[in-house]
């Protein structure tokens, strides 16, 4: 069965630009990230990973959509960078354990967090748990409330973030990011415990 996110893909999902976000290009360029093993969570078409193990780093992307983990492979050998993709649910613990993803560096979200339910969020969190340990960098842009416009993720309120991760990651950056669609919040984080 072809679900949303792989119809997004086929036709041309419009958050798919090309190039890997701002904010992780510039942590890159000012050296205050070095190569270490990465995951990106909702990888979609495996922009940044590509980018990132091109970089050095040892890069892995997951994604539900069977489309976009397709197109990321694809890029990837275009690129000839070696990168590992997985399909599969952040959401389902058991199938993150299942996959062999253990503990990474670095993890970056730019656009499944806010994209999922207030459950899936609760989900979210015990498979991020899951692949992080003490030290695990945390990158995570997400959407702030739609205002005006009926359709997209629901986005994430002001605080929400700091609400849920608190007890196990500590905010070393937060800043409001203006985009054509809507403003989002970057936020980079540190795993505390």
């Amino acid at each position: 069965m072809v679900s949303f996110w792989d119809l997004a893909y086929i036709f041309g999902a419009p958050w798919d630009t090309g190039q890997p976000p701002e904010e992780l290009a510039e942590l890159i360029e000012d050296g205050r990230l070095e190569p270490c093993r990465v995951l990106d969570i909702g990888c979609g078409a495996g922009t940044s990973v590509v980018y990132l193990a091109s970089r050095g780093f040892e890069a892995y992307g997951l994604d539900v959509s069977r489309v976009a983990i397709a197109k990321a492979k694809s890029k990837a050998s275009r690129q000839g960078v070696n990168c590992g993709f997985y399909r599969l649910d952040f959401t389902d613990s058991q199938s993150v354990v299942s996959a062999g993803l253990s503990t990474f560096d670095l993890l970056i979200d730019n656009g499944c967090y806010h994209s999922l339910s207030p459950m899936e969020r609760d989900r979210y969190e015990g498979s991020l748990l899951h692949v992080s340990r003490l030290g695990t960098t945390y990158l995570l842009w997400c959407f702030l409330p739609s205002s005006g416009w009926d359709f997209g993720p629901p986005g994430v309120e002001r605080g929400e973030i700091e609400d849920r991760f608190s007890k196990s990651f500590r905010v070393w950056e937060k800043r409001e990011v203006e985009t054509s669609y809507r403003d989002m919040l970057f936020y980079g984080m540190e795993r505390l415990r």
